[in-house]
Order: C-alpha cells, then sequence, then structure tokens
C-alpha cells in the first residue's frame, strides 16, 4: 500500500501549519525541506518530533537542492556534515533523505550546454559513487534510508549514470514532472533496468516547459505513473508547491 504525502509550503512559516493541511487532506506524511530556514531552525530546536506525534503524521527529508556530491572533497565534506547534522537531529522521525542527481557544471559554447562531468565522466562516477555510499551510511546509521532524485533538464549521460548507480545498488525517487521537462529519461532507463524506486514526486506537467502543476492541469499520463507508484509500495509525495493545489490534487489522485 502506497503512503500519500506532500511537501512543505512555502507559503508557511512553521511546520505545524504544514502539519494541519496534510491532517486535513489525511495525508500520511510530508516531505520537510532543508532549504526552509523554519525547517532547519525547527529541528535544531528539537521540535519536530512531537509535532509528528501530535498530528498523527510521518516525515521524509529533502537535501539542499544544490548539493552535488559528484563534486571535490572539499565541496561534498562540507555537504556530508551538514548531512551528518539533520540526520542525527531526525533520528527516529525521519523514514527517509531525498538527494538530487544534479548535472554539475556547465561550459555553454555557441549557445550550446557542455557538461564536465560528462567530458571526465570515468573520474566523475568514481569519485560520485563513493560519496554517495559515504552518505548513505550516514543515514542508515542514522535510521534513515536514501534515495536518489532526477532533476530537470538533465544531459544525455544521465542514462549511464544512472546504470552505474543501479549496478552500485542505489535506491531511487521518480520525480514524473521533472522527466516530463527532461524527454523521459528515467522513462527510457527502466525500459531496460529495474529501477528500485521507494519515492515518487507527483505533479502534472505541460509541454515540456512545466512542472509542479495541480494533477489535472497538464499532459502526463498520470494513471500511467500511479500505477507504478503502486508496483513500487512507494511513498509518493503530490509535489505541487501550494495549499490550493494540494486541495484540488490530492482527491484527483485518490480518483485515477
Amino acid at each position: 500500500m502506497i503512503l500519500l504525502g506532500m511537501p512543505q509550503l512555502y507559503e508557511y512559516d512553521n511546520i505545524e501549519d504544514n502539519l494541519k493541511l496534510a491532517k486535513e487532506l489525511g495525508l500520511d506524511f510530508i516531505e520537510l525541506n532543508l532549504n526552509f530556514g523554519y525547517c532547519r531552525k525547527e529541528m535544531e530546536q528539537g521540535t519536530v518530533k512531537a509535532l509528528l506525534e501530535k498530528y498523527g503524521i510521518r516525515a521524509t527529508l529533502h537535501f539542499y537542492d544544490e548539493a552535488d556530491l559528484g563534486s571535490y572533497p572539499e565541496v561534498v565534506d562540507a555537504y556530508l556534515l551538514l548531512l551528518e547534522r539533520y540526520c542525527k537531529l531526525g533520528r527516529g522521525y525521519i523514514d527517509s533523505m531525498n538527494v538530487h542527481l544534479i548535472p554539475g557544471p556547465v561550459v555553454t559554447i555557441s549557445g550550446v550546454k557542455n557538461y564536465i562531468y560528462e567530458k571526465e565522466y570515468d573520474e566523475y562516477i568514481e569519485r560520485f559513487i563513493k560519496n554517495l555510499h559515504r552518505a548513505e551510511k550516514i543515514c542508515n546509521d542514522n535510521g534513515i534510508r536514501m534515495v536518489i532524485e532526477n532533476t530537470d533538464n538533465i544531459p544525455g549521460f544521465t542514462k549511464k549514470v544512472y546504470k552505474d548507480l543501479y549496478e552500485a545498488g542505489f535506491k531511487f525517487c521518480y520525480d514524473i514532472g521533472h522527466d516530463h521537462l527532461s524527454y523521459d529519461i528515467v522513462a527510457d532507463v527502466i525500459k531496460e533496468l529495474p529501477l528500485e524506486f521507494q519515492e515518487f514526486h507527483f505533479h502534472d506537467g505541460k509541454d515540456r516547459k512545466k512542472c509542479h502543476l495541480a494533477l489535472g492541469e497538464g499532459t502526463i499520463d498520470l494513471k500511467k505513473f500511479k500505477d507504478l507508484t503502486i508496483k513500487h509500495n512507494a511513498y509518493v509525495n503530490l509535489e505541487v508547491k501550494q495549499a490550493s493545489d494540494l486541495r484540488v490534487s490530492v482527491p484527483y489522485f485518490k480518483a485515477l
């Protein structure tokens, strides 16, 4: 049975207001987000676990969007210090940690984007896998699982990255809206590889230009992806970004 959740919202200024909405909508979990200062503050204050218990809501946690674990040691070490800090603070109430798969540095030549990690792939992927294993151990040591999420507008070499990450044993979060913007890179990968998705970010998209739309406002085949969430018995974060869109999207998802 899937668990249905929502993201922490920009329009609110405290975690409790998010939990009130989650409770109102009958959701199972909230994805807290370290990009929000009020998330970090309340985790550091030690108040989050009691709030989750008060409302009967579970929690996952989204790491910093820009955290590049394929980068160089000084950069990665700093992010892993932060990861360890918040894993320790979230021990006992955070179910999973979501980290982004990002393309890294870009050089634009005559209007065309060129990716340094693609040119230096062997060095990059060795570094990336090593650092992801370090991150996963930090998470697991604190009772938290780790998933890797696709981002939008990622380059073609990402298919090769997925193959190497799959062979290294990692688990994934499938953001269907990001994949819509990326012309279905992940959808192509899973035709060849049985990736294990423990989480989904579920939102609508349109014209390969927009995502994070309320369900029904775009052109994504949402029923197909709901069936996939059921197959994987996953956490499903309805990752629309405002309360009004959630009020539309929750019943829409349930009716699919």
